[in-house]
C-alpha cells in the first residue's frame, strides 16, 4: 500500500469534449472553511495579535541580569614586599592549588608591589555553593605552604564576587603639588558622599595613605630622664583619647566637662 502527500491544493484532472487535459483544483478543507467565514478569520487574527502583545509586555526584562556562575577573588597583601618575590612565594603557591579543582573555567592573576589578586571562575553548570566551598578550602590548604605571618604577610582575603560587583564608576583623585595627606582626607569625605545617595550599593578606596606619626627617641636623653621606651609609648597611647570629666552645675547653668585629647587633623 503506498502512501500518498496530500497538498492543501488536490489538483482533479479533467478531460474536455475536444479531448484536451484541464486541470481543476480543488481548494483543501479548512482553506474554504476560513475563505467562507472571514469573519471568523479576521477575529482569529486579531486574537492572536493581542495576546501576543500582551505577552511581549508581560515579559520580565532585565537591563543587567544576575548572572549565577560562581566567582571568587583572592587578594593576600604583603606590605613593602616586592613583585617578583610575592609572585615567587605567594601567587604561585596560590595558583598551584587552584588549578586541581573540579569545574574551573579561568582564573587570572596580578602581582603588584605589596599585594597580589587572583580572579577565579566557574563554569556555568558548577554549583556556586559547593564551587566556592571547595575554593575556600584550597586557600586555606595553601596558606600553610605561604611565608609565615611573622614576615608581615597577611593572611589571603577571600570574596565572592557576581557581575552585579563590577564598578560602574571609577574615579581618580590626582593633583599637582598637592600633599597625600589632603587627597586621602578628600577621599574619604568624597566616599561618605557616594554612600549616601539611594541606590549605591558600595563605594571602596584604594591607594589612600593613612597619617603616621614617628616618634624618634635618643636613648641617653632617656636614660638621663630615668624613663624607658615602654614608659614613652603608654604616654603617647594615653594622651591620644578624648576623657569625660564631671558635670558642673550651679545655680544657673550646667555642662559636662571633656578633654579632647586625641590627635585630630
Amino acid at each position: 500500500m503506498n502512501a500518498q502527500n496530500q497538498s492543501p491544493v488536490d489538483p482533479e484532472i479533467l478531460e474536455s469534449p475536444s479531448g484536451t487535459e484541464v486541470i481543476d483544483y480543488q481548494p483543501a478543507v479548512w482553506m474554504e472553511f476560513f475563505f467562507t467565514r472571514q469573519i471568523l478569520a479576521i477575529l482569529l487574527c486579531f486574537l492572536l495579535l493581542i495576546g501576543g502583545t500582551m505577552g511581549y509586555l508581560s515579559m520580565v526584562k532585565e537591563g543587567e541580569p544576575d548572572i549565577k556562575i560562581a566567582r571568587a577573588r583572592i587578594t593576600t597583601t604583603w606590605g613593602g614586599t616586592d613583585a617578583e618575590t610575592i609572585e615567587n612565594q605567594v601567587t604561585d603557591k596560590l595558583e598551584d592549588q587552584i588549578k586541581s579543582l573540579q569545574g574551573l573555567d579561568d582564573f587570572t592573576s596580578a602581582t603588584f608591589n605589596s599585594f597580589s589578586i587572583i580572579n577565579v571562575a566557574f563554569k556555568a553548570e558548577a554549583p556556586i555553593a559547593e564551587s566556592i566551598q571547595q575554593l575556600r578550602g584550597k586557600v586555606e590548604d595553601a596558606d600553610a605552604d605561604l611565608p609565615p605571618d611573622s614576615t608581615g604577610r597577611e593572611t589571603p582575603e577571600f570574596k565572592q564576587v557576581s557581575a552585579q560587583d563590577v564598578p560602574v564608576l571609577t574615579l581618580a583623585l590626582a593633583g599637582e603639588g598637592v600633599d597625600w595627606a589632603i587627597l586621602s582626607r578628600t577621599a574619604e569625605v568624597l566616599q561618605e558622599r557616594l554612600e549616601a545617595i539611594s541606590n549605591v550599593r558600595e563605594v571602596n578606596l584604594a591607594g589612600q595613605r593613612e597619617e603616621v606619626i614617628h616618634v624618634q627617641m635618643l636613648p641617653s636623653r632617656l636614660t638621663t630622664l630615668g624613663i624607658s621606651a615602654t614608659q614613652v609609648n603608654e604616654a603617647i597611647q594615653g594622651s591620644n583619647t578624648d576623657t569625660s570629666w564631671d558635670l558642673i552645675r550651679d545655680a544657673e547653668i550646667g555642662a559636662q566637662v571633656r578633654l579632647y585629647g586625641r590627635f585630630r587633623t
